[in-house]
């Protein structure tokens, strides 16, 4: 919770902000986190009763239907309510890390949605270390967190995870009359990595703007910025056309190597999906056109190596295929070779050279369906390129 003198500006003469409504923004977080101790408490009242027929007995369909209808909520907040209440009473550690402050509301409703009712099991073998990673993690970055628990634990959930990530993709724009615009997105998690890599912005100086932008606005300059065609210098692109590409590091302790292996693709590619946010399907349509290095490391500050680990695709080879193939091959499609992705059609890791016998362009949505979907390439003896469905 956050204190008065944490939210108190320092005094300069070139703030614009008042101290007028510092007070009042004071006594508002109080009353939300008093708030969100009263739901607490109302949480682990509900989970004594969430199995006892109550609410059916009280003639309602379910206990979610009831606080809907008794407390004047919407059912979503009925229904994680109930969730959470589920949760912790199944959970009596958690329940006393969310109780102590340990642990908020949010992250506890993100644990109830990640453990569900398949995962208990490997929840209690993990539970103290997942309480200990959520302390000092915002609500996003310990949903991430939780995703990489969740592939490591359930591999083919994973897998079908990303694959309604990948088709529930949109972005919406609603026009206004005086031609300004507003609209929603929703990315998978690739996507998002590149989306949020490319419109990271620094802060404004106080000292050289009258009014410094905020973050919103920031990324707003930054988005018309790339569809311009002026990216601001970041390593992983967000639009097509000429080389961008992905350069991913991966560091891999010494002591991994021992025996005299050779890092191949197989190996960065098993430790990025040990430790990265992306994992699967989607990891691999990541790196099919991207280029790796290795950081060999002793412990947390010695750097023994920085390699390459596998060629980039030269820029003649690039231009070879986007001549040759001059847009996405994916039957129906025409989307320019300068917005697609160069696939490897059989995968690095499988042992696929960088060819371009084995190379061919797909758009960033057929490439998310050959990756997510479990679509199958092939080229044929005379050349073309075969699709088989899954």
């Amino acid at each position: 919770m956050s204190t008065a003198h944490e939210l108190r500006p320092k005094p300069t003469d070139q703030s614009s902000l008042g101290h007028a409504g510092i007070d009042d923004l004071d006594r508002a977080l109080g009353l939300l986190a008093a708030a969100e101790a009263f739901r607490v408490e109302a949480a682990g009242l509900l989970g004594a009763v969430a199995g006892t027929g109550l609410a059916a007995w009280l003639g309602y369909v379910s206990l979610e239907r009831l606080i809907a209808h008794r407390s004047g909520c919407r059912n979503a907040a009925a229904r994680e309510l109930v969730r959470v209440a589920r949760f912790l009473d199944a959970n009596p550690i958690s329940a006393s890390a969310l109780r102590a402050g340990e642990l908020s509301w949010a992250q506890a409703e993100s644990l109830a949605s990640a453990v569900g009712d398949d995962r208990c099991a490997a929840f209690a073998r993990h539970e103290a270390d997942l309480l200990a990673a959520a302390r000092g993690r915002d609500p996003r970055s310990f949903d991430r967190l939780l995703q990489v628990w969740r592939s490591r634990i359930d591999a083919e959930a994973d897998a079908a995870e990303a694959e309604r990530s990948w088709r529930r993709r949109s972005l919406t724009m609603q026009l206004a009359f005086d031609g300004s615009s507003r609209g929603r997105f929703r990315l998978d998690p690739v996507s998002t990595e590149i989306v949020a890599a490319a419109l990271e912005t620094p802060p404004d100086p106080i000292h050289t703007l009258p009014e410094p932008r905020t973050l919103a606005q920031r990324r707003a300059d930054a988005l018309v910025d790339l569809c311009r065609g002026d990216p601001p210098g970041v390593e992983v692109a967000a639009r097509g056309g000429g080389d961008t590409r992905c350069t991913v590091d991966v560091v891999i302790d010494v002591e991994t190597l021992a025996g005299g292996d050779e890092i191949t693709v197989e190996h960065l590619r098993r430790e990025l999906g040990r430790g990265g946010p992306i994992t699967g399907p989607g990891l691999d349509r990541l790196l099919c056109d991207a280029s790796f290095r290795a950081l060999i490391v002793d412990g947390p500050r010695t750097v023994l190596a920085y390699n390459r680990a596998t060629p980039d695709i030269p820029p003649a080879l690039r231009r070879l295929v986007r001549i040759r193939d001059r847009c996405c091959v994916f039957p129906g499609c025409d989307r320019h070779a300068e917005w697609c992705d160069l696939h490897h059609i059989v995968p690095r890791y499988r042992g696929g050279p960088t060819t371009a016998d084995n190379l061919t362009l797909l758009c960033r949505h057929h490439h998310g369906t050959v990756h997510d979907g479990a679509w199958q390439l092939s080229r044929a003896p005379d050349g073309t390129i075969q699709v088989r469905s899954p």
